[in-house]
């Protein structure tokens, strides 16, 4: 088992984009299907993404004569918690911001880094995470899980949209 098949040289690897995280704020997951392992099989693959906090309003940050805040940094670096237990380092994430018109901040440079974890009375484990490096704000503000919000860019499909 974890060989790799006598024709695996042939495999023709594909990683599909990682999925909108399933939350708008606090603690959500974001996925991909990806054939890039040992028997060359479509697998999904999973990691956790924070893009903003619930509980704090950081609207107050937008600097004036501005509408959109598109970065927030928390100033104290912090750990992360995931079922009681704690990362192992205190890490300063970055998260997109917010705008006080229509339109929504998201992730525009990112990469998944290993986050390990330690709990209380345990062995630790460690987790993939989306880390923000910049996000950017625009109008196309739309339910991430809606699978037919696309269908409006092809005129050839409008009774299905309509």
């Amino acid at each position: 088992m974890g060989e790799a098949e006598p024709w695996h040289g042939n495999c023709l690897a594909h990683t599909s984009p990682w999925s909108p995280c399933s939350t708008s704020c606090g603690l959500g997951v974001s996925t991909r299907v990806s054939n890039a392992n040992a028997r060359c099989r479509p697998a999904q693959e999973s990691r956790l993404c924070a893009l903003r906090p619930c509980d704090l309003d950081i609207r107050p940050l937008i600097k004036e004569g501005k509408k959109c805040l598109a970065v927030y940094q928390p100033e104290a670096p912090l750990n992360f918690t995931l079922a009681g237990c704690v990362s192992t380092r205190a890490y300063r994430p970055k998260y997109c911001g917010v705008c006080t018109d229509n339109r929504c901040c998201i992730p525009y440079k990112s990469k998944t880094i290993d986050v390990p974890f330690q709990c209380p009375d345990g062995p630790g484990f460690s987790r993939r995470v989306l880390w923000i490096n910049a996000c950017f704000c625009n109008l196309s503000c739309r339910n991430p899980n809606d699978i037919f919000a696309d269908l409006d860019l092809y005129p050839d499909f409008s009774e299905i949209a309509n």
